[in-house]
């Protein structure tokens, strides 16, 4: 059953983050707490990059220093880092059912320079039948804002099914839309796929933490 929008959007509050590093920014989320130690999900580009020491800004506004290195998650576009803290923080819960066409999203993160949080309504508008490079299959209406990529796409249950990670209208030139076996898609998906904004699937992030627990 839905739960209100504003509830959703207080969800997003409490389990995004902000990343700086150096004089780039990005966001994250939430997925996962160890006794004081918590993962937090994020695009591996956001982190990839060393322009300096790396931030992760809290909802509360405190600073924490990551621990360690990101870990990139296969050849995705994501990645965990971790951080450490005393203060209980609230954990996004993870949908265990894929997100659907027309669904409705509540995508958020912090745009480029913005010390506060940006929530977009939309909805599912694309399930790629076979994935983009680096794990992107879910297409949606939301407005994506650079400084958002990392950020969580919530469902109107309030579970996270998706990461931020590529706002809309890229040049199509550049390949950003072939899929990952090379093929390219039919004009008419190109269309939609460039009016969309692009995020990984939760499932994808489930993968690699069932192998972990299973190794």
């Amino acid at each position: 059953m839905p739960i209100p929008a504003v509830d959703v959007e207080n969800l997003a509050r409490q389990t995004a983050v902000r990343i700086q590093t150096g004089k780039s920014f990005g966001s994250g989320t939430i997925v996962r707490r160890q006794g004081q130690t918590y993962t937090v999900l994020t695009n591996w580009h956001v982190v990839a990059i060393v322009r300096g020491d790396r931030t992760i800004v809290t909802g509360d506004g405190l600073l924490h220093q990551p621990l360690g290195v990101p870990r990139r998650l296969g050849d995705t576009d994501l990645a965990n880092v971790e951080f450490r803290s005393a203060i209980e923080y609230k954990v996004a819960p993870i949908s265990a059912e894929p997100a659907a066409v027309g669904e409705p999203l509540l995508a958020a993160g912090f745009p480029a320079g913005a010390e506060v949080l940006a929530v977009a309504g939309g909805f599912v508008e694309l399930l790629l039948p076979k994935s983009l490079p680096q794990g992107y299959s879910l297409g949606y209406t939301n407005e994506v804002k650079i400084g958002m990529s990392g950020g969580p796409i919530f469902n109107a249950k309030g579970f996270l099914v998706g990461i931020n990670g590529r706002g809309k209208y890229r040049d199509p030139d550049f390949g950003v839309y072939a899929f990952e076996d090379g093929s390219e898609p039919t004009t008419e998906l190109l269309e939609k796929m460039v009016k969309s904004s692009w995020g990984i699937p939760i499932s994808i992030y489930l993968q690699f933490v069932s192998s972990d627990l299973g190794s």
